[in-house]
């Protein structure tokens, strides 16, 4: 058995640790380790201070006492120790709106940041805080089905691309924008701080907009930002000719059958000096590359046209995204086959039709 001096120490020592985690506020299981160190020091105290374990056997009953104190504040300190080395390390990861890895699971992709209940986004060119929503844990933290419930670092990095060319340029300034895949509405509530006149944030899913609605009630901007049900496609992109100025969106080529769909639609909600500003961001095993060449082709038969960039925003597209994207987050992006944006117009025979 461990000798009494020893035994003391040991405990003193866990104790100052758990003291020690008590003070940072680590995690809410460390308000267990504080109420054993509470009750060790003063348990060790009254027992040091008495006589009563003079003799051998009351001495082994100490030592037992202790070990007992010292076993149940390690097993506290080492299980809310293990919590801070794995939960705040991966929530870190979703600080500032960084790009996390993904993983794949069954008809979808996820990340840690999706099972945080909001993330936190700053706008560089404004100084504005965005709060967003997410609604991953409503489903048992599944996002299959319902990809738009939660942030996707596609989204981070098309509203980050806004944000760098707002600090250039005012082309979002009184503007009419309409994004496309809306999802919780990141981008959208965005373009509503850049100065766009109105934005009209669509999805085909209603769940999404419901809670792409919260979040524009919760950052304010609910007067100039609406939501409307889209399904691709010349029928119900009719209801909105020619109303935007801009059109955004990101991740929406993945699937190339949508792609005929998705081409008309932005062709038919353009004005005729509209400008769709497109974002890809790729995922485990796609060819980002050969996806948006694909679908540039389809975007051609349907009346659009590849635009320069140095013309609108003054930069090549690539250029700002290089700026706008740390070591470790460009790591994560060219693991999942890169990143892509492109501008579009209509084609001159498109305009006046």
């Amino acid at each position: 058995m461990m000798p009494l001096k020893v035994l003391v120490v040991s405990l003193s020592w866990t104790c100052l640790l758990a003291f020690t985690l008590r003070h940072q506020r680590l995690h809410h299981r460390h308000h267990h380790i504080c109420a054993i160190y509470d009750k060790s020091i003063e348990e060790t105290s009254t027992i040091l201070s008495s006589n009563q374990y003079s003799g051998i056997i009351h001495r082994r009953t100490l030592l037992i006492h202790l070990s007992l104190l010292l076993s149940s504040v390690i097993e506290a300190t080492a299980a809310a120790v293990d919590e801070q080395l794995s939960i705040p390390d991966g929530e870190k990861q979703c600080n500032d709106g960084r790009i996390a890895p993904e993983t794949q699971v069954p008809g979808a992709y996820q990340q840690i940041c999706m099972v945080l209940e909001q993330r936190m986004f700053k706008l560089q060119s404004t100084g504005d805080n965005i709060t967003v929503a997410q609604g991953t844990n409503s489903a048992g933290g599944s996002v299959t089905g319902r990809t738009g419930v939660a942030v996707w670092n596609s989204g981070i990095l098309l509203t980050r691309l806004l944000d760098e060319i707002n600090q250039h340029s005012f082309i979002f300034k009184e503007k009419t924008a309409l994004e496309l895949g809306c999802g919780a509405g990141l981008a959208s509530i965005a373009l509503a701080k850049f100065g766009a006149s109105s934005v009209l944030a669509t999805d085909a899913n209603v769940e999404v907009l419901g809670l792409a609605k919260l979040n524009f009630e919760q950052n304010n901007v609910s007067s100039v930002v609406k939501t409307a049900e889209l399904h691709w496609g010349i029928i119900q992109a009719s209801e909105y000719d020619g109303i935007a100025d801009i059109v955004i969106g990101s991740d929406l080529t993945y699937n190339s059958g949508s792609w005929v769909d998705l081409a008309a639609t932005m062709e038919t909600v353009l004005k005729p000096d509209g400008v769709v500003l497109y974002l890809t961001l790729g995922h485990s095993g796609f060819n980002v590359q050969g996806e948006l060449t694909g679908f540039l082709q389809v975007a051609e038969n349907a009346g659009l046209q590849v635009l320069q960039e140095e013309q609108i925003v003054g930069q090549k597209l690539s250029y700002l995204l290089e700026r706008i994207t740390s070591t470790d987050e460009k790591q994560v992006i060219s693991a999942n086959g890169g990143a892509r944006a492109v501008l579009l117009g209509k084609k001159p025979s498109n305009k006046f039709r």
